[in-house]
C-alpha cells in the first residue's frame, strides 16, 4: 500500500475551507493518487460529499467535550500517533485552524523527516485592532515549518511574503463548479421575501464576527431609510450568536426584513432567486460565496477586507466595495447596485474565471508534484 497524502481539517462542518479540501482530494483520487481526509472528528454537515474512493481518517472517537481550539490541543496525542502508525508521504493542511495542529503532530510523531508539510493558506490573518508588527509574528508563526505553501489569493500571498514568510507560495484560486451551481440553481425556493415585490438581498456564510453579518443588519436599517428590502441569511452558527444577531435586528427596526435561514444544502436556489449578493467579512481568504454568487448572476456589494474580495469585484467589475465596518458606505454600496441593475448573465460569464476544473487540475497537478517530490526523498534516506 503506498504512503498517502493526508488531508487534515478538524472535522466536516459547512465552511469553505471543509468544501474545498473534499474537492481537493477527489481530484487527487481521480488523478489516481493515494489520498485520504483526515479530522480530528468524523461529523458535520458536508461528510456526505465525502466522495466514496477517499478513505476518511478519524483521528478522535465520539462527540468533543471542549470547543475546536482546546479539542484540537487535546487531541495531539492521537493526531501524533495516527501519523507515527500511517505515516503518509504528504500532510496537507486544509485550512489555517489546522496549521498549529499539523505541525506539532508531525513533530510529535517522529516522522518529520519522511512526511512533507503543505499548508493551504485559506484565510487572512490580519485584524483590524493588532498592530502590523504583532500581524507579521502572528503570520511568521502560523506558517513556521512548512515545505510548501499554497494560498487561495494573490493578494493573500503577498501578505504572507510581506509579514516575512520565506518558505515557497504557490497560489491556486479556490474554483466554482458551474455546471452544478447552474443545475441545482433551478430547484424551487419560496418565501415571503420573494413574494412581497421588494428587493431580496443574501449573505451566506458561518454566524460568526469574521463574517460580519451584524455589520450588513446595520446597513440593511440605514438603506430602508430611503429604500426598503429584505436580508436572508444563510449559515449555521452557535445559539448564541443566532439570538444576538436577532436581537439586533429587533433593535435596528428590521426584525420582520431579516430572516436567518440556517444550513442549506443547496444554497443556490435562493442565491438564484435573490437581487444582489452582500458581504460583510472583516476579514477572508477568497470567498467561495462571492464566486457562488456570481455564478448564480448577482450583482456584489462587498466589504474590501483583506484577502481576495477586490480581486473579484474588480475583475469585472462585478460589484461595489466598501471599507470593512463602515454601516454607512455599505448602505450607499447596496443602494448603488440595486439601481444599477447589472446584467445577471454577464456576471454568470465572469464567473467562469474560476473555473472548478482549472481550480482542481491545478492542485491534483502540485500534489503530484510533492508527492514525487518526498518518495524520491525516501528512496534516498
Amino acid at each position: 500500500m503506498r504512503p498517502a497524502i493526508a488531508i487534515g481539517n478538524y472535522d466536516f462542518r459547512s465552511s469553505g475551507t471543509v468544501a474545498k479540501s473534499i474537492e481537493i482530494a477527489a481530484a487527487a483520487a481521480q488523478a489516481g493518487l493515494p489520498v485520504e481526509l483526515w479530522v480530528v472528528r468524523k461529523s458535520g454537515e458536508l461528510l456526505p460529499r465525502v466522495p466514496a474512493n477517499v478513505p476518511i481518517v478519524a483521528i478522535a472517537r465520539g462527540k468533543a467535550l471542549t470547543g475546536r481550539g482546546t479539542d484540537l490541543v487535546l487531541s495531539l496525542p492521537r493526531f501524533a500517533h495516527a501519523i507515527r502508525r500511517r505515516n503518509p508521504a504528504l500532510l496537507l493542511s486544509g485550512g489555517n485552524h489546522f496549521h498549529h495542529a499539523s505541525r506539532v503532530a508531525l513533530d510529535l510523531s517522529g516522522r518529520r523527516s519522511d512526511t512533507r508539510l503543505l499548508l493551504r493558506a485559506s484565510n487572512s490573518t490580519q485584524r483590524m485592532d493588532r498592530s502590523p508588527e504583532k500581524v507579521a509574528q502572528k503570520v511568521r508563526g502560523k506558517f513556521a515549518g512548512a515545505d510548501g505553501i499554497i494560498a487561495v489569493a494573490q493578494e493573500l500571498g503577498t501578505e504572507l511574503r510581506d509579514a516575512g514568510v520565506e518558505t515557497d507560495i504557490a497560489v491556486i484560486p479556490n474554483g466554482v463548479d458551474l455546471d452544478r451551481v447552474e443545475q441545482l440553481a433551478q430547484a424551487p425556493f419560496d418565501h415571503p421575501f420573494l413574494r412581497s415585490g421588494l428587493p431580496v438581498l443574501v449573505s451566506m456564510g458561518r454566524l460568526a464576527p469574521q463574517k460580519g453579518f451584524d455589520m450588513l443588519i446595520r446597513a440593511l436599517a440605514r438603506l430602508r431609510k430611503s429604500r426598503d428590502a429584505r436580508l436572508l441569511l444563510i449559515g449555521n452558527g452557535k445559539a448564541d450568536q443566532r439570538a444576538e444577531l436577532e436581537a439586533l435586528a429587533a433593535e435596528e427596526g428590521v426584525a420582520d426584513a431579516v430572516d436567518l435561514l440556517g444550513f442549506r444544502d443547496n444554497p443556490f436556489a435562493i442565491l438564484s432567486r435573490a437581487d444582489l449578493f452582500v458581504g460583510g467579512s472583516r476579514w477572508e481568504g477568497a470567498s467561495n460565496t462571492l464566486i457562488e454568487a456570481l455564478a448564480c448572476g448577482l450583482p456584489l456589494a462587498v466589504t474590501d477586507c483583506p484577502t481576495g474580495n477586490r480581486e473579484v469585484v474588480e475583475r469585472g467589475p462585478y460589484g461595489t466595495l466598501a471599507p470593512v465596518d463602515d454601516v454607512e458606505a455599505m448602505a450607499t454600496a447596496m443602494a448603488c447596485e440595486l439601481t444599477l441593475r447589472r446584467d445577471r448573465q454577464g456576471q454568470r460569464d465572469g464567473a467562469r474565471h474560476w473555473s472548478l476544473d482549472s481550480c482542481l487540475e491545478s492542485w491534483a497537478a502540485l500534489l503530484a508534484r510533492e508527492y514525487a517530490l518526498a518518495m524520491a526523498a525516501r528512496a534516498a534516506g
